[in-house]
């Protein structure tokens, strides 16, 4: 009798075994069954600036997306409902305001758009885009002339005061404390020519 149950317990763990085994191997998947590997879809690009601008029959949607100092631009442009140009560019840092002019006074629409980099340094700059009836070009500020960079660490603002870009930024002296300057401020006023070429009219310190 003795020998009997061990001989049935025995029998009883391999078919314990055995039903074990079938489950593991019922868990993997069969001949031609097809198994979703694909990764779970990314969230879309968070959006950190939207405008649309409107003057006549003319429409610009401004839109940016990202974080710091490196965004997406998308502009599209266009006219009497037609869309007539989709720019994509990228940006170093946040848009602060897009505008709408005819800087050049040549009856063509320009859209302006400011950028600021984020951080201690938030140098500024600004993308401008000029729509012709088929065709579009763009320009941008030029670099700081010699004159103006004493003292500079960024931290622009833009304005337009008739045809004029105006930039204005503290001037830092060299003892200041970073965001602590004490130098006054430094305004730059640049005129747009019918080359799409930015230039300097004047530079004032201020106390």
């Amino acid at each position: 009798m003795k020998h009997a149950s061990i001989a049935a317990g025995f029998l009883v763990l391999i078919a314990s075994s055995c039903g074990s085994t079938v489950q593991e191997q019922r868990a993997e998947p069969r001949r031609g069954e097809t198994v979703d590997t694909a990764p779970a879809p990314k969230a879309p690009p968070k959006i950190t600036f939207s405008k649309t601008l409107e003057r006549g029959d003319f429409t610009a949607d401004v839109t940016s997306t990202g974080e710091g100092n490196r965004r997406a631009l998308a502009l599209t442009a266009r006219r009497a409902g037609r869309e007539m140009a989709a720019i994509r560019d990228s940006i170093a840092g946040e848009i602060t305001e897009a505008l709408l002019t005819d800087l050049n006074q040549n009856e063509l629409p320009e859209t302006l758009v400011f950028v600021r980099e984020t951080g201690s340094n938030a140098r500024g700059q600004v993308y401008g885009f000029e729509f012709a009836t088929q065709d579009w070009e763009r320009f941008q500020l030029p670099t700081l002339p010699p004159e103006a960079t004493t003292g500079y660490q960024g931290h622009d603002q833009f304005t337009v005061a008739g045809a004029d870009i105006v930039r204005t930024f503290p001037i830092y002296r060299p003892a200041d404390a970073p965001m602590e300057p004490t130098g006054g401020k430094r305004t730059i006023r640049y005129a747009l020519d019918h080359t799409l070429r930015l230039t300097e009219v004047s530079i004032e310190d201020q106390p």
